[in-house]
């Protein structure tokens, strides 16, 4: 089972930062699972939140959708550490660890051409193949299998979803040539991982962090585990 770092080790270091991608890979982490958006210059940045006010210790105002990226790198993204650009996370630790990206979109809709040049931006690096693409829409998805058919992908699933089915997840999944589905680890029973891995799909789930959640994965026999305690799941493996 793979352990996933969770923006990094960010139960102990400010999450989506180059010190929590360290201190993941000093965990044992396998991969890590990073979130991109991409700002009104084009400019592709790692952070969870589309808002700026859920980044910054300081209280950032508006979209990053919206903003330049030298607003975006002016705020706090924990402990006077800046967001980081997409390049520069490749850069760093794309030789050492394969990375899990997810694609996030902004209130307006998807980014134009983020796709593109995510994909751009891992033509430049070697190692391609240890990249696995998520995202909650399809569209995003869509998008990436037409611009690369080789691209790994996987489909995440939601509780919060209204819509959400396994059934539905599966066929969707089907249609896009994923790899995996990652579901919320509340949907996680041993229907929905015995169907996946019949369909040929891996299961990852998100986000576990209480150690009787992890050993119940570990029995369902998912996969890959999303935590923000890379650690904890490490030392379970481990022992």
């Amino acid at each position: 089972m793979r352990v996933i770092a969770h923006r990094g080790a960010s139960g102990h270091r400010p999450e989506n930062t180059l010190p929590a991608y360290e201190l993941a890979i000093e965990m044992g982490a396998d991969m890590i699972e990073i979130d991109l958006h991409r700002t009104a210059d084009g400019a592709i940045v790692v952070t969870h939140d589309a808002e700026l006010e859920g980044l910054a210790e300081g209280g950032g105002r508006g979209e990053i959708g919206e903003a330049t990226l030298a607003a975006v790198r002016s705020l706090d993204a924990g402990e006077g550490e800046r967001v980081p650009l997409l390049d520069e996370v490749l850069d760093g630790f794309v030789k050492r660890i394969p990375f899990n990206l997810e694609l996030k979109w902004g209130a307006g809709g998807d980014y134009p051409e983020l796709e593109a040049q995510t994909l751009e931006a891992l033509r430049r690096r070697p190692l391609r193949k240890q990249i696995l693409f998520s995202s909650f829409r399809p569209s995003i998805l869509e998008r990436l299998r037409a611009l690369d058919e080789s691209a790994q992908l996987a489909l995440l699933a939601s509780p919060q979803d209204p819509a959400y089915s396994l059934d539905g997840s599966l066929e969707q999944a089907a249609r896009l040539g994923c790899v995996a589905l990652n579901p919320h680890w509340s949907l996680a029973d041993e229907t929905l991982v015995a169907r996946s891995h019949e369909a040929g799909l891996e299961v990852n789930v998100y986000t576990v962090d209480e150690i009787s959640h992890m050993r119940r994965m570990l029995d369902l026999g998912v996969d890959g585990v999303f935590t923000n305690f890379p650690d904890r799941l490490a030392a379970l493996l481990g022992g």
